[in-house]
């Protein structure tokens, strides 16, 4: 039997920072190459669950999954790797208001 060819995915997980001053959420989204969409979720709960364990994490449990090419088709700058639709009757300002929760750390200085 032959197997389906890997493709590329985009797999989004969610986390809560345990040991940092407001406990801040984070969301991440990673590549995997996998022969369908439920081995690429699989993959992606493997690997959110050693990142929370590696940092001190909590996983949410949730995990978003986007597929982004077929078979070996080149993953380059500008390849989106994540999309997801909303369908919510909401004005502009108020759907940005929903993601626009508060300050971001958008990166981590030591």
């Amino acid at each position: 039997m032959k197997q389906e060819p890997k493709a590329w995915y985009g797999a989004r997980t969610f986390y809560r920072w345990l040991t940092w001053e407001n406990r801040p959420y984070e969301e991440r989204v990673v590549l995997f190459r996998a022969r369908s969409l439920d081995e690429a979720i699989e993959l992606a709960e493997q690997e959110s669950a050693e990142y929370a364990g590696e940092n001190d994490f909590e996983a949410l449990g949730m995990v978003q999954a986007y597929r982004i090419s077929d078979r070996d088709e080149e993953v380059r700058a500008g390849t989106e790797v994540f999309s997801k639709l909303h369908a919510l009757d909401l004005p502009a300002n108020e759907f940005l208001d929903r993601y626009d929760s508060g300050p971001a750390h958008d990166q981590i200085s030591e």
